[in-house]
C-alpha cells in the first residue's frame, strides 16, 4: 500500500513539476497580403456570417455543422457558435472590439477556457497584410500537457488554409467590383444644399444622424413653400478609413440658390461642377464596392472630388427589399484651375 502511496506521490511531484516548467501561454499566428484596401478588408473580418460562408477552414470539415448569429455583424457583442462532427467539435467566437486597425475576439472552443483571438492589419495601399492570431492564457494544470502538444503545429494549417481562403474570395471580389457599376460623369449646375451643421462621427451613426434631422430641414423647407428637387441626401466631406469616422452632414437640395428664410441651418453651395454618378441598388450598409469602384475610376482619370453626396431615392418604410433600394452617390469633383 505504502509503495502505491509514494508512487502516486512521486507522480503528483512530476506533475506539479511539469505544470511549473510547462508554457504560459500559447500563441498561434499566420500572415498573408490580400490585394484589397483595409477598410474592406476590416469591414468583412468583423462579419461571421462572411467568416463560415466563405473562408472558415473549418467549414469545410463539416458542412452541415448548425451555426447561430446573434448582434450586428462589424459590432462589438456579434456573436457567431457552432457545433459540428468530432473533428470541427463546438464552441463560439465572439466580436470583442477594434483597437485602431486591430480586430479583437473573444473564443472559445468547447470547454477548454476562454481564448483571445485578434485580426492584425497593416494598410499597404491597395493591399491589406492580415495577420490572424490566438493567444491563450495556459492554466496552470494544463501547463503540463503543453509540454506535449505543439499548438503552432496543430492550428497552424488551418489558420494557412483560412487565410488562403480569404485572400482568393476577397481578390475574386475585387474583379467582380471592377465592372460592376456604372459610372455617369454629369455637369451640374451650382446648387444649394440646406443641412445641418457638419459633424465628425462613427460612419455606422450615419442613419441615426440623418433620421433624427431630415424631418426637421423638410418641415422648415414646407414652412417656406418650397419642394427639393432630390431625395434625401448626406453629405460626406471626410472619411477616415482607418477609425471609420466620417465628417458629415444631413442635407437637402434647395429648388434654387437664392433660397431664404430658412434659419437655424447650414447652407452648402456647390459651385457648377462635373459629377460622378453610380446609381447603387442595396442595403446601405453595403455600398463599399461602388464607392471603391468610383475611388479606382478617378485614379485611373486622376480626378479629385470636392466632396461625396448619397441621395437616398428610396423610401425604406415603404419598400422593405433592400435590392431595390436606389441610392444615386455623386462625387462632386474639384475645378481644375
Amino acid at each position: 500500500m505504502k509503495k502505491i502511496l509514494y508512487i502516486l506521490l512521486g507522480i503528483f511531484a512530476l506533475f506539479i513539476i511539469l505544470a511549473f516548467l510547462g508554457p504560459r501561454e500559447v500563441k498561434v499566428e499566420r500572415s498573408i497580403i490580400v490585394n484589397r484596401p483595409t477598410e474592406y478588408v476590416k469591414e468583412k473580418l468583423g462579419d461571421f456570417n462572411y467568416f463560415h460562408n466563405n473562408w472558415n477552414p473549418w467549414t469545410a470539415k463539416d458542412p452541415a455543422m448548425t451555426t447561430t448569429y446573434t448582434g450586428v455583424p462589424g459590432q462589438p457583442g456579434h456573436h457567431y457558435s457552432w457545433r459540428g462532427n468530432d473533428e470541427v467539435g463546438y464552441g463560439y467566437m465572439e466580436l470583442a472590439g477594434y483597437n485602431g486597425d486591430t480586430i479583437l475576439q473573444r473564443f472559445q472552443f468547447e470547454n477548454h477556457g476562454e481564448t483571445k483571438a485578434y485580426f492584425i492589419l497593416k494598410d499597404k495601399g491597395d493591399a491589406t497584410d492580415v495577420t490572424w492570431g490566438m493567444h491563450w492564457d495556459v492554466g496552470f494544470f494544463g501547463r503540463p500537457a503543453m509540454m506535449f502538444m505543439n499548438m503552432d503545429k496543430y492550428l497552424g494549417k488551418d489558420y494557412e488554409n483560412g487565410l488562403l481562403n480569404l485572400k482568393k474570395k476577397m481578390e475574386s471580389e475585387t474583379t467582380e467590383a471592377k465592372s460592376a457599376y456604372k459610372i455617369d460623369e454629369l455637369n451640374w449646375e451650382e446648387k444649394l444644399f440646406v443641412s445641418t451643421k457638419p459633424e465628425t462621427m462613427p460612419g455606422a451613426q450615419c442613419g441615426k444622424h440623418l433620421a433624427m434631422n431630415l424631418p426637421k430641414i423638410y418641415a422648415d423647407m414646407e414652412k417656406n413653400h418650397l419642394v427639393s428637387p432630390m431625395a434625401p441626401c448626406m453629405i460626406f466631406y471626410s472619411w477616415d478609413e482607418k477609425t471609420s469616422q466620417t465628417n458629415c452632414a444631413a442635407a437637402i437640395c434647395a429648388p434654387h440658390v437664392k433660397v431664404t428664410g430658412l434659419k437655424g441651418w447650414e447652407k452648402c453651395i456647390l459651385p457648377a461642377s462635373k459629377v460622378l454618378k453610380i446609381a447603387y441598388y442595396g442595403d446601405y450598409d453595403k455600398s463599399y464596392d461602388a464607392h471603391m469602384s468610383m475611388d479606382r475610376y478617378m485614379k485611373e482619370k486622376e480626378m479629385k472630388q470636392e466632396v461625396v453626396i448619397e441621395e437616398y431615392v428610396t423610401d425604406p418604410t415603404k419598400e422593405h427589399d433592400t435590392s431595390k433600394w436606389l441610392t444615386n452617390i455623386y462625387y462632386v469633383l474639384k475645378n481644375k484651375n
